[in-house]
């Protein structure tokens, strides 16, 4: 899924796409297309919020063991130190994973979001966010059910952030301006927090399309305990 112009990650989780996203026509009206834009306050903090931190946590994750190229959910707990716990999509395709989570968290991920950053130097936070959107304006479906049951999904505009990449990071060397840094990222997607679950197995399915022709599902098979 990759463009030119200004450098996008975008996945369910990721469209992590990898740059710059074919900009989208007008939201499609369905009952599975983007919803509109909120900032829900929960557990302390935004769901903007929590979505830059997602992003900070996916991208301070060396390559090797990053959980959105996990096929099997292996490296599911890596640098999970947030008040919450976050799930990893893909940058496209269907994916099944299982792992445990710690009883009492509450569990936050994407159904489908992008990332805009690393502008050319003239390019303003705005025109990111424009970026972002466009990606995001091109939903076209999108899903999200846990043990069968659907549930809610919110569209979220993160607050511009940047993160510290690790060595060997899922980024291609050079994509972050300063060695360990990166310029300004902004964030936009659907996005999903569950309450904490209750102990035992459950089965979590989300992801969604774009009428770019990107789409991802994802499938959690999760131990809380």
């Amino acid at each position: 899924m990759k463009r030119t112009m200004k450098r996008t990650l975008a996945g369910s989780v990721a469209v992590l796409s990898g740059l710059l996203v074919q900009a989208a026509g007008p939201l499609a009206v369905s009952a599975h297309a983007a919803p509109p834009v909120v900032d829900l306050q929960t557990y302390g903090s935004s769901y903007g919020e929590f979505s830059a931190r997602w992003w900070q946590w996916l991208l301070s994750i060396p390559k090797a063991t990053s959980p959105i190229l996990d096929t099997s959910g292996t490296y599911g707990g890596q640098g999970q130190v947030d008040d919450v716990w976050f799930l990893a999509g893909t940058f496209g395709g269907t994916v099944t994973r299982s792992c445990t989570v710690p009883a009492g968290k509450p569990i936050f991920f994407p159904l489908l979001n992008t990332s805009v950053f690393k502008p050319y130097g003239y390019e303003s936070i705005l025109d990111l966010r424009a970026g972002a959107a466009a990606t995001i304006d091109g939903v076209t479906s999108r899903f999200c059910d846990v043990d069968g049951v659907g549930c809610d999904s919110y569209r979220v505009r993160s607050p511009s952030f940047t993160y510290k990449a690790p060595p060997r990071a899922l980024l291609p060397t050079g994509w972050a301006s300063v060695a360990g840094n990166s310029d300004p990222v902004i964030s936009d997607g659907c996005w999903t927090l569950l309450t904490p679950l209750s102990p035992g197995q459950h089965t979590i399915r989300f992801g969604g399309s774009t009428n770019t022709g990107f789409s991802t599902d994802t499938t959690y098979i999760l131990t809380v305990q």
